[in-house]
């Protein structure tokens, strides 16, 4: 909603009553205005006018000379300032004193913000703070449109409103006056930082942590002072990750200047490294780290092992420092907290993508903006690497996977029994780096996220499922705590729980009524018990929750589920021989012992393998079929020291996550219409199926391969280069060896008078009974058994010997320092230890 009353205060309000305060109450609603007389007044007439210009209060006040001024002014009636209704008032004062009459003015809010337990607070309700970020360079765009100031901010803050989200945490900067004035008429809170970014890699900020100099104090007051009338500044903070502010004097002293001069707002010193056990803040930012919230770091917002990174200020032991982290020890002993104050979780979802090229360089073209560098020296690469073709698909395929993380990281914050809300890292793009981070391009308008489906998990109230996997065999037990995370004070009273389970000829549905909506915050609602179908085929499955009162629908959210059947017995196995370094196929399909030859297979039969070898050649050569499931143990090297290959396809180290800042390789995959695939569901693009098979795997690198080959299963690469390569290094500009490379998790290709069908998936699974794995498995089998089996792309043996043999010997291309820690995927943050280890590896 937006209200009538203008937002900005009279000119010279901050030169003649600098220390205004006007501190609104609601229980009972009231106002206190306070403030220092300027010389030779003596009386002050004041009113108060709703937003339609309508008096509301009105009086005169008698001044004291050299005394502080302060009346109170009952409210009975007001309307309060929410994000959703953001009802603005106005203060109108004329001073009398010796030369004449001043008029002073300024809008305020009737609006209370308190940190009450473990809940934020406002106007006495609990409230999940929804932030995104913008400020610091790599998060923020200039005003590529060139709108009025106000205009700039207010367009933005639609948008995020749009979205769900309803905080906005500038970094490292104290946004301006328009900006306030946008966020008080639309209703969106603020959290601003005085502590400016230093530079790339903030070097210079660490000569400054250790010191009393970490920011100028009378800047400090005047900011306050300045800001402490908006009703959309929440939280006053000192600056971004600084480090150890528990043991430095300088914080405190810092808090205790903002608790006296506003103690109606939030303070806090950093966001992230602050220590778990100070005593000054009102809310902390924690959870900062790069895990992915699904499969076994599911519960990263569940624990606060991560709060153990930076310590205690009062000398509490962390660990045993017999298995700190940074030895190499055989246990260690860490210590559990509790946190007895809100916390936010610091930077989420920060999940990179690909970007329109076309739309966004007509938009420059058509602002007269100018062109950012990148456009076309991303041009140039997709070029250069084949890709151009491709690019719609890929740019679709980082969308949709962006989506799906972006589901998965809000979820699972919003499950956190920790938690009190989260800051997204980001609304929009920058329009400084090629990477794409953002639910809107640069110029505030939207890249094609559809706003009623992100609602769906970042609305007021959403509706949670606990599904820390998604795939399955048919027959099990399914046991889904269903979560309601509800904070909207339109919704009330009482409601039904229902469920769906559908897709493919199944529909299983029930409902539980008497779930009461008065209660506002986080809590578990009902469990769902269900016994999953028999299916003789895969199937691709949807679980629907939702909320519905008398009057119809409140609520509803879903997940994609898939089922297969588990039936080893039933497959049927070709003539073929099993060659594969730590996958046993026998401990699930016992008949493939009696399926071929005990000795090398003839050209008639299969070869199954998981490396390259003369014999995998000299079978191809003969006319045989092989499987591939390509696994080269020195592609985990990095973790496990292993012999290089003699016969190398390359490829890199994959995660089922997605490429964080610019850590990692993953920005999701595109399918094309296979055969091979029959058995396994799938919409064109990666999704949770995936996770067992993509997690862990080597996905191949086929920017060089001898002969033009069209992936089945193709994965995309990011665009942005590694920043730490820039100063440790001396790299600059992109680099065609570590981005936009052309990735295969699944090939086909004729060999000689042979085919082989290539996968880079993991498929260790089948020795633990991994439902995807499995069904994958088992669909590429009948597949390369089957008449379908007809690859296009064509090479010569010798061709296929020579390549593999001239990658082996040739160095091998390593990972940059930021993608080794997200390939690692051991550590919620990097240490010390791991930059020395990664640039020795690259050096090496």
């Amino acid at each position: 909603m937006e209200t009538s009353a203008s937002n900005a205060a009279a000119p010279g309000r901050m030169d003649v009553l600098p220390d205004l305060f006007i501190v609104p109450e609601l229980a009972p609603p009231r106002v206190t205005v306070r403030f220092t007389p300027p010389p030779g007044c003596s009386s002050c007439t004041w009113e108060i006018a709703d937003g339609d210009g309508r008096t509301v209060a009105g009086g005169t006040e008698r001044i004291l000379e050299g005394a502080p001024a302060e009346f109170g002014v009952d409210m009975p009636g007001c309307r309060p300032w929410t994000v959703e209704t953001p009802h603005l008032y106005a203060l109108r004062m004329r001073l009398a004193g010796v030369g004449g009459e001043t008029a002073v003015a300024e809008t305020f809010g009737m609006r209370t913000i308190a940190a009450v337990g473990r809940e934020v607070h406002v106007n006495g309700r609990p409230f999940l703070v929804r932030g995104t970020i913008r400020g610091r360079e790599a998060h923020e765009h200039p005003n590529l449109a060139d709108l009025p100031e106000e205009e700039f901010f207010a367009k933005s803050f639609r948008a995020a409103k749009a979205y769900g989200f309803n905080l906005v945490r500038f970094h490292s900067r104290v946004p301006s006056e328009g900006c306030f004035a946008a966020a008080d008429r639309l209703g969106m809170f603020i959290h601003v930082e005085y502590r400016t970014y230093f530079g790339l890699y903030q070097k210079e900020r660490e000569l400054l942590d250790d010191t009393d100099q970490l920011i100028d104090l009378d800047g400090w007051r005047e900011m306050i002072l300045r800001l402490r009338n908006h009703p959309s500044l929440m939280v006053y903070c000192i600056g971004n990750e600084i480090r150890h502010p528990g043991t430095n004097p300088a914080v405190e002293r810092i808090a205790d200047i903002t608790h006296r001069l506003d103690p109606t707002r939030l303070f806090i010193d950093t966001c992230a490294h602050g220590e778990f056990d100070r005593t000054y803040v009102d809310i902390d930012v924690q959870h900062m780290g790069y895990f992915y919230p699904f499969g076994r770091h599911a519960d990263m917002f569940e624990n606060t092992q991560n709060w153990l990174i930076f310590g205690s200020c009062t000398g509490l032991a962390m660990t045993d420092p017999a298995g700190d982290a940074e030895a190499d020890a055989p246990y260690r002993l860490s210590r559990s907290i509790q946190p007895d104050r809100p916390v936010l979780a610091h930077e989420i979802c920060h999940y990179a993508g690909l970007r329109d090229l076309d739309a966004l360089d007509a938009k420059f073209r058509d602002s007269g903006a100018p062109r950012p560098w990148w456009i076309d020296e991303l041009r140039k690469l997709l070029d250069a690497k084949g890709l151009s073709g491709d690019y719609a698909r890929m740019l679709a395929a980082s969308k949709r996977f962006q989506m799906v993380n972006w589901k998965l990281g809000i979820e699972a914050a919003r499950r956190s029994a920790i938690l009190a809300g989260f800051h997204f890292l980001q609304l929009a793009d920058t329009d400084r780096y090629e990477n794409s981070n953002g639910i809107l391009d640069c110029f505030d308008d939207p890249v094609g996220v559809d706003p009623d489906e992100f609602l769906r998990f970042n609305g007021e109230t959403v509706l949670l499922a606990d599904l820390p996997r998604r795939t399955f065999f048919e027959g099990e037990w399914l046991t889904v705590p269903i979560l309601l995370s509800h904070y909207s004070c339109r919704i009330a009273g009482q409601a039904t729980l229902a469920f769906r389970l559908s897709g493919s000829g199944v529909a299983v549905s029930g409902q539980l009524g008497g779930i009461d909506l008065d209660h506002r915050g986080r809590r578990e609602i009902g469990r769902l018990h269900l016994k999953l179908p028999e299916t003789p085929s895969p199937r691709a499955l949807t679980l629907t929750v939702s909320l519905a009162a008398d009057a119809g629908p409140i609520v509803a959210n879903s997940w994609r589920l898939w089922l297969y059947p588990n039936r080893p017995a039933e497959v049927a196995f070709p003539p073929c021989k099993a060659v594969l370094d730590g996958i046993n196929l026998a401990l699930r399909y016992p008949q493939l012992a009696q399926a071929g030859p005990a000795d090398a297979p003839g050209p008639e039969s299969l070869l199954i393998a998981n490396r390259f070898s003369e014999a995998v050649l000299e079978h191809l050569a003969a006319g045989g079929d092989v499987l591939m499931l390509y696994r080269a143990a020195e592609t985990r090297s990095r973790r496990f020291p292993a012999e290089p290959e003699t016969l190398y396809l390359p490829a890199t180290w994959d995660r089922f996550k997605g490429v964080i800042w610019d850590r990692g390789t993953n920005l999701g995959a595109f399918i094309r219409d296979s055969a091979a695939l029959a058995g396994f569901p799938h919409d064109g693009f990666l999704d949770l199926q995936f996770h067992g098979l993509v997690d862990d795997c080597d996905k191949i690198v086929l920017d060089d391969f001898p002969c033009p080959v069209t992936p089945i299963i193709q994965g995309v690469d990011k665009a942005s280069r590694d920043r730490f390569d820039v100063h440790t290094f001396g790299l600059r500009e992109l680099q065609p060896e570590w981005t936009m490379r052309k990735f295969a998790y699944l090939f086909e290709v004729r060999v000689g008078g042979g085919r082989m069908l290539v996968s880079g998936m993991n498929f260790t699974g089948l020795n633990t009974g991994c439902p995807e794995a499995c069904a994958m498995f088992e669909s590429l089998l009948a597949y390369v058994a089957g008449d379908g089996f007809q690859p296009a792309a064509r090479i010569p043996v010798e061709a296929l010997r020579d390549y593999l043999r001239a990658k082996a010997a040739a160095p091998r291309i390593r990972e940059r320092m930021m993608t080794q820690y997200w390939q690692l995927d051991d550590a919620p943050l990097e240490s010390a230890r791991y930059w020395k280890e990664a640039e020795a590896w690259i050096r090496r």
